[in-house]
């Protein structure tokens, strides 16, 4: 069951809208998980703290698992905008917001790295019931592994050079200049669509989207 973001406010996940669409989910089905994609994807927007703090008592609420789809916070170009991950915003807010499962999913295809040809990624899962773990554990050991190269990419970018280490520098202003240009191309795309009669855009706060509305 989808929901819609509100467009007017910036793309923000209103708690209202959230409400409706679980409405609508258990007429025929008993509603488990929550998807949330921050930096938004095809949106561009960034939840602000505020957002996801509401978005986490919504879940426990409806004892939702939340899925944190995250693979883009290294993108965020507006300088009102800043990533907060859903994992640290819960763990900040404490008892009983701190005991709800999540999964926070990061990748190497995407990013600044954007190496979308080798495949790789992780997913940290907090608060796991152990019975559902212990059947999880059953399932990957029974599957096959990602490709050697994808993990040896997804490697680094888990553990990037540090300061004093010899790459450091080279690797500090590669990231920043990839970053730089993503941040120019995003304003000047969200610009052009705003400069053309009959279209509208909002601020690209970030990920590698921008999602116009044609008026007309």
């Amino acid at each position: 069951i989808g929901y819609y973001l509100d467009e007017e406010k910036g793309w923000s996940l209103e708690i209202s809208e959230l409400k409706r669409a679980i409405k609508e989910a258990k007429e025929v089905s008993e509603p488990r998980v929550i998807v949330v994609i921050n930096p938004g994807n095809p949106t561009g927007q960034v939840l602000n703290r505020d957002n996801i703090v509401e978005i986490i008592k919504f879940a426990h609420e409806e004892d939702l698992f939340i899925f944190a789809d995250e693979v883009y916070q290294d993108n965020v170009y507006a300088k009102t905008s800043k990533f907060h991950s859903f994992k640290r915003v819960l763990t900040e807010m404490g008892p009983p917001y701190n005991k709800i499962q999540l999964a926070s999913f990061m990748s190497c295809s995407k990013g600044y790295m954007g190496e979308c040809g080798l495949r790789g990624g992780y997913s940290e899962v907090i608060n796991l019931d152990p019975k559902v773990k212990t059947m999880l554990l059953k399932s990957i050991s029974a599957s096959l592994c990602p490709t050697s190269l994808g993990q040896a990419v997804m490697d680094t970018v888990v553990n990037p050079p540090q300061p004093g280490e010899p790459s450091y520098e080279r690797y500090k202003a590669e990231k920043e200049g990839v970053l730089k240009s993503l941040a120019e191309r995003a304003k000047m795309v969200a610009d052009s669509f705003n400069s053309f009669e009959g279209f509208s855009c909002n601020t690209v706060q970030g990920a590698m989207y921008a999602f116009p509305q044609v008026i007309y």
